[in-house]
């Protein structure tokens, strides 16, 4: 499954601000999401309430599919 930009470049700021040992489940990204007030696009803008609220929805569907113990890291590639 294709993960949208916004999801990916999350994934990736997380993974970046982890212990390599630490492993970031699906649901790890998603607490992420509804407490960090600092999540940024790519291009460095602050995201607007509807961008996080398309960004839930999008992992929600994730979890529903994959489970929320599925590994983050692996739907960068895909």
């Amino acid at each position: 499954m294709r993960i949208s930009a916004e999801l990916r470049d999350a994934i990736q700021a997380l993974l970046a601000a982890r212990r390599p040992e630490a492993a970031l489940t699906l649901q790890d990204v998603r607490l992420a999401l509804q407490r960090d007030d600092s999540l940024w696009e790519q291009e460095g803008e602050l995201l607007h309430p509807q961008d996080r609220t398309a960004l839930l929805i999008e992992i929600d569907e994730l979890i529903e599919r994959h489970g929320e113990h599925a590994a983050a890291p692996g739907f960068l590639a895909r």
